[in-house]
């Protein structure tokens, strides 16, 4: 791979060239990011490279003492004097590779300024969860068994990334055949559910399929994996780089854990590391540890070789161990049954969509024996609340293969939902999960699902925030709106109005509370359920929710 410095070129800081950097520094500080265009139109190509050289030089400085400001400043100025505003496409072949060389210079230098901790796989799953840690110690003895399994493996597989069995590879091998094998056997179970589509974006991304096992190593190919610094997922992406890729993530939804949408996050993002770096290697231990990272040991060593990088101790033992834990599992990946694993693999992701226009309940949607809810939650693992969200252009559900019709049947007949509120609390010395849901007249395992970066059981730290979910508050008229996507709903309606027509018009609004039913509510204000019902359009199986409001009728016939 091509080091991180111009080829053509090699930068270096002369007597005047250093008070060139004195002068252009004043610049830089009072116009950051300004795009300067040259004095004259087009250069000899001796001038040309000698004054980009000297640009990209600064840039590079100002991004390895962290000012990312100045160095745009000095890389939009080198990129400036290669392609000047207005002059002809370059057609000197030289000049061209100067050129490329030059940008792709520039594009690694800005990859610094990536924070270290928006790295996709910062940290592995949270406990309770298939926890995959590494470094394990292997005996002598399991290293050995381990390379006598690479040896005789006869399966003649072929790879579309490097494989390369080290010591450091067969450690970690062995680390999964012996201390981890239970955990790896579920996770080659699960992966029979995923990697056909894994394989399918792969291939549409234009990215090699074997990278599939990245997602073994980040999560263990569970969509609802978190960490405790919030990457979550199957490829266990960060809050802000699923939204660099277009991931969204907030109360309500969280598409990270979206199998199909992630991956196709994943893939893009994993393409970009290689396009930075020219190498899989190096891609994948930026995929862990933040390109910046890797690009700061690179400059900070001069290797741009990953086994020497890993070799020099610079790079963190998780990020030393991730690449050979990516070899070592593609390896089992492609022969399980030679390396000790007996596996019956789940059944790969099918299903159907229905587009809804509006939010609904998901309990509304299911019915036990042909749309299980059960089904509906695996297939839609984004969906934070059991509320479907509301979109613009309609929120795609995903649906078991054969009950489409049935779900839309179901959405038709369904109420609309109201989209659950949050309240944010921010903890003070000595709480809980426990203590806050007892604070808020909640559960500890709605809190837990509305915030899955917290622990379920333990203190909290002070100034944590904890959003609380609020009760959804559905009001007659909403419930009287959302009775009418159905054709039937017109006559239901009719009968109702008839029947409430009977009530004598003198009436007054009550607002539910925790606890109320309608047996309640009716005893307490002097009337009947019958009359409670008709006069606020409800039926035997309407369900009432504490924040409802509901009209009490007057005292006539």
């Amino acid at each position: 791979m091509t080091p991180p410095v111009l080829r053509l070129a090699k930068p270096c800081i002369s007597g005047g060239a250093v008070a060139l950097a004195l002068i252009t520094a004043a610049a830089c500080s009072s116009a950051p990011g300004r795009r300067v265009a040259p004095a004259v139109a087009v250069h000899k190509a001796p001038d040309f490279v000698e004054r980009a050289s000297k640009d990209f030089e600064l840039g590079r400085q100002s991004a390895l003492s962290g000012d990312f400001g100045c160095a745009q400043f000095y890389f939009d100025r080198a990129l400036s004097v290669v392609r000047p505003v207005g002059a002809p496409p370059v057609t000197d072949p030289e000049i061209a590779t100067f050129s490329a060389e030059l940008w792709e210079g520039i594009l690694r230098y800005e990859a610094l300024s990536a924070p270290p901790e928006e790295a996709a796989g910062t940290e592995h799953i949270a406990p309770g969860l298939e926890k995959i840690e590494l470094p394990v110690e292997a005996t002598s003895e399991a290293i050995s068994e381990a390379a006598s399994a690479v040896a005789s493996d006869t399966a003649n597989a072929s790879y579309d990334i490097p494989i390369v069995v080290n010591e450091g590879v067969l450690k970690i091998l062995a680390t999964f055949q012996h201390d981890l094998h239970d955990v790896i056997g579920r996770g080659l179970a699960r992966s029979g559910r995923y990697v056909p589509m894994i394989h399918r974006v792969f291939e549409e991304e234009g990215i090699p399929k074997d990278l599939a096992q990245v997602a073994m190593i980040e999560s263990s190919f569970i969509p609802r994996a978190h960490s405790p610094k919030t990457a979550h997922g199957i490829w266990q992406f960060m809050p802000k780089t699923g939204r660099q890729y277009g991931l969204t993530s907030n109360a309500v939804i969280d598409e990270r854990s979206d199998p199909e949408k992630a991956t196709r996050a994943a893939a893009k993002h994993l393409s970009y590391l290689h396009e930075l770096f020219h190498d899989w290697y190096l891609a994948l231990a930026a995929y862990n540890a933040g390109e910046g990272r890797v690009l700061r040991a690179m400059e900070k060593t001069g290797l741009t070789d990953f086994w020497q990088l890993a070799a020099s101790g610079i790079l963190k033992p998780q990020t030393v161990n991730y690449v050979p834990a990516v070899i070592a599992a593609t390896l089992i990946a492609k022969n399980p049954a030679h390396y000790g694993f007996d596996v019956e693999y789940e059944k790969a992701l099918e299903y159907e969509t229905v587009t809804l226009d509006r939010p609904v309940r998901l309990t509304r949607l299911a019915a036990e024996e042909s749309v299980p809810l059960e089904d509906l939650q695996r297939l839609n693992p984004e969906l934070r609340t059991d509320v479907t969200p509301r979109s613009g252009e309609g929120y795609v559900l995903k649906v078991p293969v054969g009950t489409r019709e049935a779900v839309q049947t179901a959405f038709a007949d369904a109420p609309t939902a109201r989209p659950p509120t949050f309240q944010r609390h921010v903890a003070r010395r000595g709480e809980t999960l426990a203590s806050i849901a007892r604070k808020f007249r909640t559960t500890v395992a709605d809190l837990s699902a509305a915030n899955q970066s917290l622990p379920k059981s333990g203190r909290l730290r002070k100034g944590q925030v904890v959003v609380i979910p609020q009760p959804e508050v559905v009001t007659v008229a909403q419930k009287k709106k959302s009775a009418g996507h159905t054709a039937g709903a017109a006559a239901a309606r009719a009968t109702k109005a008839a029947r409430v027509a009977r009530v004598q018009t003198a009436s007054r609004r009550y607002r539910v509370r925790g606890g109320d039913t309608l047996f309640r509510i009716a005893r307490k204000n002097g009337t009947t359920v019958e009359r409670l019902m008709a006069a606020n359009s409800l039926s035997s199986s309407t369900e009432i929710h504490s924040g409802d409001t509901l009209r009490i009728p007057g005292r006539g016939r």
